[in-house]
């Protein structure tokens, strides 16, 4: 497989003495547990628990690099700079980076798997032109197949982890120390309920869906009000769209979803 560009996707460098313990008491994950070239999925939240983004961390040297939406990193950077205090962290946005994505690891690169995926993610001199934009349709299906769903601006904010799946992806670490929301995330899932999952559905006919808008599903005579947080049509199947989406938990396989007033056929994956 071509190394695939994502230019969705941006790089920051969190450098500093304190870089590592500023990041395990900001994120989700178990950043402290982060091995040489090793990489995991995380959290950024808010102190209500909702996820501002999903980062995908980076242990690369004396540094970190932290990988997430292009348009979310700007603030989420701003956001934990806020935190800083005494620590001897700094952040910088790595405009001389840029992120593609290859089915395996290349020794000879600074290739990033994360913990139980098959799936690398590469960070490049930027303009390098290693890597081709064909083919990103086919590594969002995979992405999104795999429960990683980065979040944009209409979706920032709106969902706890486990509402999203982060949790199964091993962005969420029940074991370790606090972080902002962890009271929330953590009561979620030991003393409550979550009422709200992730459900990946394939739908005939409908194609790509904006991020953040309504979708309603057809469960058992009943509807639900689901929420959209990406999609993508599938180039293998004729009008075949795969769309993640968090709405409260099905009784049993969605089978018909409507938008705009028209009515669709689907099938939970």
């Amino acid at each position: 497989m071509t190394p695939v560009t994502l230019p969705n996707l941006a790089v920051a460098r969190v450098t500093g003495a304190d870089a590592g313990s500023f990041l395990q008491a900001q994120l989700s994950a178990d950043v402290a547990a982060l091995a040489e070239g090793g990489a995991t999925f995380a959290c950024y939240c808010s102190p209500r628990g909702q996820v501002y983004g999903l980062l995908l961390v980076c242990r690369c040297n004396d540094e970190f690099r932290l990988v997430a939406n292009a348009t979310l990193l700007r603030g989420m950077l701003q956001r934990l700079g806020m935190f800083v205090l005494r620590a001897r962290v700094s952040f910088e946005l790595a405009d001389d980076l840029e992120v593609s994505a290859y089915q395996s690891a290349d020794p000879r690169g600074e290739d990033y798997q994360p913990s139980g995926f098959d799936l690398c993610y590469r960070c490049v001199a930027a303009g390098s032109g290693t890597a081709s934009s064909q083919g990103a349709a086919d590594w969002k299906e995979q992405e999104l197949r795999r429960g990683i769903v980065w979040l944009g601006p209409q979706t920032a904010e709106r969902f706890i982890p486990q509402m999203l799946g982060f949790d199964r992806i091993g962005a969420v670490s029940f074991g370790k120390g606090c972080y902002p929301g962890q009271e929330i995330i953590a009561r979620a899932r030991y003393l409550g309920e979550v009422k709200r999952k992730p459900l990946l559905l394939q739908i005939a006919g409908l194609g790509e869906l904006p991020p953040g808008s309504s979708l309603k599903l057809l469960d058992d005579q009943e509807w639900l009000q689901g929420t959209v947080v990406d999609s993508v049509d599938l180039t293998n199947q004729m009008k075949q769209t795969l769309v993640f989406v968090v709405s409260p938990v099905p009784e049993g396989s969605v089978e018909r979803a409507e938008y705009e007033g028209g009515s669709y056929r689907c099938a939970t994956i």
